[in-house]
């Protein structure tokens, strides 16, 4: 009798019977005494160099990136493989990039590797058509996947995200407090996550009277971001910038700088993720902390849990902190 059979007749996946025989990592006391008690009965015995090989290769936790360049990917994969060290995982990471194959082909490498479980950074993953998001179902069928601060309806696939509505719903609130009357949104490509951004930025504008139309402006992902944002902005009648993340709201802050605007009196910015870039500026950009540690420490719990065989829900939402500095007026 092997793992792979303790496997199939105990229902819990080789690296959990792995993390059980060899007492490294997360398994709780009623799975590891399951396990153990069928290993009893079978009169299963562990061969030294096969424990060595499962404690160094069974282990393993996915991660599917699709640009490890992006500031806040980065940070989430460094906190995303502390949390997973701490569990007894090994981190096998890849980068896709944008294009559906390659995301494809990243997760076919890395469920042939055995993984345990595969975390997908970003809404970046979800396609708009049902049939392209067919791999990541049939990967969540094998597996437990768990999507990082996107969704995808599917039961199998559970998904750990901040509020980004709320949060840019209080970011838009806050310039129109301070007197803002023409407000715009840049955004990047409309993944789920900045869909759910534009949402919060109309509600608030919506709540103060204000007409969102052409006042969303949508930047593209294969320009050089700060010549793209100088091109947006030029003509534009603003007198507050909301951007999706802190690296557009600091190419944001040097357009208006270069062109003599005082901030925030004649014009307030804000930025989201409350990256290290916010504070960058002379004039620190008011942010959206959307607790990327947390989002991390919880990823790692769910997948605790569900390899444990207990429920979880499908969708975890959580809310973030605003942060405001000196690139808004109080209100």
């Amino acid at each position: 009798m092997n793992m792979y059979d303790i496997a199939k007749e105990t229902g819990f996946s080789i690296a959990t019977i792995s993390r059980a025989i060899n007492n490294s990592g997360y398994v709780s006391e009623k799975t590891r005494e399951k396990i153990m008690k069928v290993i009893d009965e079978k009169g299963y015995s562990v061969n030294p160099f096969a424990k060595g090989m499962a404690t160094s290769t069974m282990s393993l936790a996915g991660v599917l990136s699709t640009d490890s360049r992006d500031l806040y990917q980065a940070e989430c994969i460094y906190y995303l493989q502390n949390a997973l060290r701490e569990q007894g995982y090994t981190t096998l990471l890849a980068c896709t990039g944008s294009e559906l194959k390659n995301k494809q082909e990243a997760m076919r490498l890395l469920l042939s590797r055995n993984v345990d479980v595969i975390f997908l950074i970003g809404s970046g993953f979800v396609e708009k058509s049902g049939r392209d998001n067919m791999y990541i179902k049939e990967a969540a069928s094998k597996i437990p996947v768990i999507l990082m601060n996107g969704l995808l309806e599917n039961s199998k696939v559970h998904s750990i995200r901040c509020d980004d509505v709320k949060g840019m719903k209080e970011l838009a609130t806050v310039v129109l407090n301070g007197g803002s009357k023409k407000p715009i949104l840049l955004t990047r490509k409309l993944t789920f996550s900045a869909r759910e951004k534009v949402k919060g930025f109309e509600e608030a504008c919506q709540k103060a009277g204000i007409d969102t139309e052409g006042r969303i402006l949508q930047l593209d992902p294969s320009r050089k971001l700060s010549e793209h944002v100088r091109e947006v902005l030029e003509g534009q009648d603003f007198d507050a910038i909301l951007c999706v993340d802190d690296e557009i709201a600091v190419f944001a802050m040097k357009y208006c700088l270069n062109h003599g605007f005082s901030i925030p009196d004649q014009v307030q910015i804000t930025g989201y993720n409350n990256s290290l870039l916010s504070d960058m500026p002379p004039c620190e950009i008011t942010s959206y902390d959307n607790l990327l540690n947390y989002l991390c420490d919880t990823s790692v719990s769910c997948m605790a849990q569900v390899l444990d065989g207990k429920d979880y829900p499908r969708d975890s939402v959580f809310s973030g902190t605003l942060v405001e500095k000196m690139s808004t007026r109080k209100s």
